[in-house]
């Protein structure tokens, strides 16, 4: 039972940076808010820990790329600063048991063939993409048929020619979705594509979705933002219910309840769909959150004396499709002595890593460092790994997907609000979909609903 009752004029359900961001943003406006967050930290899906030397390590979402602008906006209104993820030196590429290094300027000596028919799905992609409309993916031209294949069906012989480009593709997208395939519409892949500029940013670390990273850890900014609310943020209150009368919402967790006159929802859809709603939310809007799994990420961090192999001539990229690590990244923090590698696994190679004990996950993210960069990985200093499906109050990265058929049947309840109920959340975004630039945009368009609501004009302009 509650032990304590707060009256407030919002309450926003959630201290991710969408949540924060419209908190935020409702405060700048002078509305009366109290943000509820089912963990003991703010930032949601972004998670950055300290080593035993006190290392920053982001252990959940990590980069910006330069066209993150109102993520960036976001850090600099708090005084956090980003560096560039480094580029300098070869990347690894490690296929068939043979280890290869190539300048990042340079293409890897793949088959000929495969390279080209990867770069035609590519360009094929980019413009169907092209055909959606961000802010109403289902009434694009081919709605119906793209939402009723999967993309597994889609990565045929017919469209991708060679098998070699075909399993490229497959571990690109896999990598973004973090799933099976088979579990995700091709309509949804087309407006993740349209949503972040085309498929090359995603693949890109210059200038593309990994260019920037932030000093301190990625948690920084959402703690700022935080400290700057002060104790409108309670944390460890988890909301199990939400209950609309006529003129308020009771906003319940084990200890407190939030009257408010609007909540915003912006926890992930696996999550809102949890929350006992009274009255019931609508058929389709209940129906849409039950079919928004996210994927399963299995993210591990290595830590170094120093980044051993950038004196090599390597710039700590690299990747291996016969892995269940498929990718690393160069995460060394820019004011430290230490190097820090993050690895990642997504979708069935992550299920599989899950299913090993804590120590050979370990033991298989050391391995995979030494087989792409030397005996001098052997040694790190600190392993630290995170399975976010075990995540109580995640169950899953980096974003929900949406299977066959759900877009073009329930995606127009994406953003609606039920009531005095509205949604936000990465998902919900029809620029940076997915990203935490997607989360700040969702933050701040639905801040700007709820005071129009309110009866205040709006945008609102934060300094």
């Amino acid at each position: 039972m509650a032990t304590d009752r707060i009256e407030t004029e919002v309450c926003v359900v959630g201290a991710g940076y969408a949540g924060l961001t419209a908190a935020r943003r409702l405060s700048v406006a002078r509305r009366d808010v109290v943000v509820l967050e089912a963990r003991d930290r703010v930032g949601g899906r972004v998670w950055t820990r300290h080593t035993s030397g006190g290392v920053p390590i982001d252990m959940g979402g990590t980069f910006f790329s330069p066209k993150h602008e109102r993520a960036l906006a976001l850090a600099a209104e708090v005084g956090a600063t980003v560096f560039p993820t480094n580029v300098v030196g070869d990347t690894v590429l490690a296929t068939g048991g043979k280890v290869q290094r190539y300048a990042t300027d340079k293409t890897p000596r793949i088959n000929p063939l495969a390279l080209a028919s990867f770069g035609q799905a590519m360009a094929r992609l980019d413009a169907m993409a092209r055909r959606v409309p961000l802010d109403a993916p289902w009434d694009a031209p081919h709605a119906a048929s793209w939402d009723a294949t999967s993309a597994a069906r889609w990565l045929s012989r017919r469209n991708v020619p060679t098998r070699g480009a075909r399993d490229l593709m497959e571990a690109t997208l896999r990598a973004l979705f973090c799933c099976d395939l088979a579990e995700v519409s091709l309509l949804n892949v087309l407006f993740l594509l349209g949503a972040g500029g085309g498929l090359l940013p995603y693949m890109s670390i210059e200038g593309g979705y990994q260019h920037f990273q932030m000093r301190g850890g990625m948690q920084t900014v959402a703690e700022r933002v935080a400290a700057d609310l002060g104790d409108r943020v309670r944390l460890t209150s988890p909301v199990e219910a939400i209950l609309q009368r006529d003129e308020a919402v009771d906003v319940v967790s084990p200890s407190v309840t939030v009257s408010a006159r609007r909540v915003v929802v912006t926890i992930p859809p696996a999550l809102a769909g949890h929350v006992r709603y009274d009255p019931p939310l609508p058929a389709d809007k209940a129906l849409l959150l039950h079919q928004l799994p996210a994927g399963t990420e299995v993210k591990a961090v290595v830590v170094y004396d120093e980044p051993f192999w950038r004196h090599d001539g390597l710039c700590g990229a690299s990747v291996a499709l016969d892995d269940e690590y498929e990718v690393t990244l160069d995460t060394t923090p820019p004011d430290s002595e230490a190097g820090v590698i993050a690895l990642y696994a997504a979708g069935p190679k992550a299920r599989r890593l899950a299913a090993m004990t804590p120590e050979g996950r370990r033991d298989t993210a050391v391995d995979t460092l030494v087989r792409r960069f030397g005996r001098a990985a052997a040694s790190p200093v600190e392993v630290d790994q995170v399975n976010w499906v075990e995540q109580e109050w995640t169950r899953g990265c980096s974003m929900a997907h949406f299977g066959t058929g759900t877009l073009t049947q329930y995606g127009h309840e994406l953003r609606r609000p039920v009531g005095r109920v509205h949604f936000a959340g990465t998902e919900t975004a029809t620029v940076s979909h997915g990203a935490i630039d997607g989360a700040v945009r969702s933050g701040e368009r639905v801040a700007d609903e709820v005071l129009a609501d309110l009866g205040v004009p709006g945008p609102v302009s934060v300094p």
